[in-house]
């Protein structure tokens, strides 16, 4: 298990891709289980427990569906399960990096004189993400770095967007 952290860990620095990774579908369960626990905690501060869980679970569905779309139109479908594995599994890694930052910032003001520093180090989490996601992207799709960025960013802006549709006012 420690070599399979490893290789998420040279992922997300950008230094591995997903062909790393095995082609085991024992493995995609695992750690789109791990990537749905990490999205609901990090969801609990801002939705009631049975939203959390939606968002959660929705958040693997779009991520999923994503990939498959993505990896269809371009001709990979045979990478879709190391993929999907590589960005369930580095998206779970980051997210445990994001939770003690996205706890402090929504703790009530009066108790979080750290709020600065922790938006800018979510803030830096969340575009090193967006540049994780698209060197995923750029290995399965064989694309250029540039183009697989449009594709990143262009998929977060469509995700927070439907959710914030899907969730409106919801947050507390």
């Amino acid at each position: 298990m420690s070599h399979l952290i490893t290789i998420w860990l040279n992922i997300c620095l950008l230094r591995a891709g997903p062909q790393d990774l095995p082609a085991s579908q024992t493995l995609l369960g695992l750690t789109m289980s791990s990537y749905v626990l990490v999205s609901l905690l990090l969801s609990l501060p801002v939705y009631p427990v049975g939203t959390a869980v939606l968002v959660a679970v929705l958040d693997l569905g779009l991520l999923a569906a994503f990939a498959a779309a993505l990896l269809y139109f371009f001709g990979k479908w045979a990478r879709f399960t190391q993929t999907l594995t590589a960005l369930t599994g580095t998206g779970a890694l980051l997210g445990l990096l994001a939770l003690p930052l996205v706890y402090l910032l929504f703790q009530g003001p009066e108790e979080n004189r750290l709020a600065g520093l922790a938006a800018l180090f979510w803030l830096f989490l969340f575009g090193w993400s967006l540049l994780v996601v698209a060197h995923i992207m750029r290995h399965a799709l064989s694309i250029s770095f540039l183009y697989a960025i449009g594709i990143s960013v262009l998929y977060t802006l469509v995700v927070l967007q439907l959710m914030a549709a899907l969730f409106p006012g919801q947050a507390g």
